[in-house]
């Protein structure tokens, strides 16, 4: 879980309240920030944004004419969700932040709080990464139910670093074998998969034959409705076969068969 503190920017920029807007806005300007925090011998005494001071026109007026000083904080030890909450509830942009010691140690802001969010998000996606093959990938692929749960699971997998492409087909016993391949070639060369070439085309069809053998295995002499799923990771292609076997079987199980090929 992120904390505050892993978010926040610590020793943040102080101003004192005698100073003038002038300051103010010429440490606002350099260092390209939006608020200061207001400090008084030591203490918090207030926060002063560059909206609180976007239209004065008296350059010498002192700080503490303009700065918000009903302060609300947050402990670096609260989440990163309890910050956005106080954010959010206040309308506010940002929050100072203090230890256990009463201490300020930095402030949090809405542009912080995005950040962290999204650093935790790519932190997750190269965990999941290590788990997550072009094999699995290509089987999760090809389950899904629905044409918006293909469409994540694309976006999905192009997160990884993969290619994918999904597609679907039906035929008899004697033409199964060639409508997978063909379905399967001409969806990876759709979603860029693989380039048209004889070596990719033949790296696609040998990932097929493998994943269709183990279909015959299960029941010989059939055709069926399948959805096929295929992903190229880095030096080798993956297919995800998934669907029915028809005739004598249209009620009987799902089968799902996963190949591989070196490309």
């Amino acid at each position: 879980m992120m904390l505050v503190k892993d978010i926040m920017t610590a020793n943040p920029f102080t101003i004192n309240p005698d100073a003038t807007i002038m300051e103010a806005e010429k440490i606002l300007s350099i260092n390209k920030i939006g608020r200061l925090l207001v400090v008084d011998n030591g203490d918090l005494v207030g926060m002063l944004t560059d909206g609180d001071i976007i239209s004065e026109k008296d350059l010498q007026a002192p700080v503490e004419d303009f700065m918000s000083e009903d302060l609300i904080i947050i402990n670096e030890k609260k989440t990163v969700q309890d910050a956005a909450k106080k954010i959010s509830d206040n309308h506010i942009g940002g929050l100072p932040v203090f230890n256990d010691k009463q201490e300020l140690v930095g402030i949090v802001t809405s542009e912080d709080i995005v950040y962290g969010y999204l650093k935790d998000e790519e932190a997750e996606m190269e965990i999941e990464k290590k788990t997550i093959t072009p094999e699995s990938s290509a089987i999760y692929l090809s389950m899904t139910r629905s044409r918006d749960y293909e469409e994540y699971w694309l976006k999905k997998i192009q997160g990884y670093g993969y290619r994918g492409a999904i597609t679907q087909t039906g035929a008899s016993a004697e033409k199964l074998p060639i409508k997978l391949r063909e379905s399967t070639t001409v969806a990876a060369i759709a979603r860029g998969v693989i380039n048209e070439n004889a070596r990719e085309k033949m790296a696609i069809s040998n990932a097929v034959k493998d994943a269709y053998s183990q279909l015959a295995l299960v029941n010989p002499g059939l055709g069926g409705g399948f959805k096929i799923a295929v992903v190229r990771g880095e030096g080798h292609v993956s297919v995800a076969i998934f669907g029915k076997f028809g005739h004598a079987l249209v009620d009987g199980p799902e089968h799902l068969t996963v190949g591989t090929s070196v490309i």
